[in-house]
């Protein structure tokens, strides 16, 4: 009866282990913390030549991101732009207007794998760091792909676990043309990270602006329970052209706008 009971007791302490329980005031560096929960978000553009991750939430991927990074070059523009959202559960199914009752980190392993969602999905350009108000499409298509050099469409891949996973996808880009990434992914049972790493140049008309993998978007959304915490990031390094600096800079700061736009509604 002993052996037992304490069999039993095992399997419970392991459950809690692999079953992290997560809050947003022990991920979020106390700094940020105060506004993130007054406003919901916080967001930061970097300087030139400050590197460091400021809002990244600290989390047992938090290493693995680090070492992630995109290589940034002396003569060329580099750019990261960070937002950290935390998202009431209750505000996410009137949002999306779910009837599911247990949002987790399943049905946002799914979202961030729903590639063929993506196409159609809507921004507001920027001019000057402010939103414009013209609404435009950011992705003309966006669908899965079976190799980083095809251009074939084939079935989202949704099912089971993400983690460990490579998929690639290919998105008609309302900047920058048709452009391919490779997305990889890392979930554990209440936390999920993924990364859309560019595999093809990217340019503003005939002019290449960024290298194959010198643009990362980086996915980090942890489970706390009544809320989601989801950062974004872009990591890019641009050559340093005329009039990049505010083209880059108002293009990603749109973009990662328009990502959790998109998000909140797919549950």
């Amino acid at each position: 009866m002993k052996k037992i009971i304490c069999g039993i007791c095992a399997l419970g302490l392991t459950a809690a282990v692999i079953a992290q329980v997560y809050t947003a005031k022990t991920l979020v560096d106390p700094k940020y913390y105060d506004t993130l929960v007054k406003n919901g978000e916080v967001k930061v553009i970097h300087e030139e030549g400050k590197d460091e991750l400021l809002l990244l939430p600290k989390t047992e991927y938090t290493s693995a991101v680090k070492a992630n990074r995109v290589k940034k070059g002396e003569k060329n523009f580099p750019f990261v732009f960070e937002s950290l959202f935390l998202i009431k559960k209750d505000f996410l199914k009137t949002q999306s207007k779910s009837t599911d009752t247990n949002i987790n980190i399943e049905d946002v392993s799914r979202i961030f794998r729903s590639v063929s969602k993506m196409e159609g999905m809507k921004y507001y350009s920027y001019k000057k760091g402010k939103p414009t108000g013209k609404e435009k499409v950011l992705y003309k298509k966006a669908y899965t792909i079976s190799s980083p050099d095809s251009k074939e469409k084939i079935a989202d891949k949704t099912s089971g676990s993400a983690d460990g996973k490579v998929i690639y996808c290919l998105q008609d880009d309302s900047s920058f043309g048709v452009c391919r990434y490779r997305l990889d992914y890392k979930q554990k049972e209440n936390l999920i990270y993924a990364t859309f790493t560019s595999t093809d140049s990217m340019g503003i008309g005939p002019i290449t602006a960024i290298e194959p993998g010198d643009l990362k978007i980086n996915i980090l959304v942890a489970d706390c329970g009544d809320s989601l915490l989801l950062w974004l990031s872009t990591d890019t390094n641009c050559k340093k052209l005329p009039g990049i600096k505010d083209q880059v800079t108002e293009s990603m700061q749109a973009r990662m706008d328009a990502v959790y736009k998109w998000f909140i509604k797919q549950f």
